[in-house]
């Protein structure tokens, strides 16, 4: 498999919640990633703004389970 970069799949993953570890390689857990912080968006948008902070959480650690998606492909 080929080597994947860090700064795209950080990227890809900052803008859309979970993405860039579909684009590491693990198509299922990046599209589940996205779907919740969908989910957790609307829910903010439309129920309560405690979903806006559960919502970043999720984000940040999405792009925490990216870097770590990108350095098992990678070997690292």
């Amino acid at each position: 498999m080929a080597e994947k970069n860090m700064v795209i799949a950080l990227i890809i993953s900052f803008l859309f919640t979970g993405l860039g570890i579909a684009y590491a390689g693990n198509l299922q857990k990046g599209l589940i990633f996205f779907i919740i912080g969908v989910v957790l968006n609307i829910l903010a948008w439309w129920v309560s703004m405690i979903f806006s902070f559960i919502g970043i959480l999720f984000w940040l650690y999405a792009m925490y389970a990216t870097y770590q998606e990108v350095h098992a492909v990678n070997g690292y």
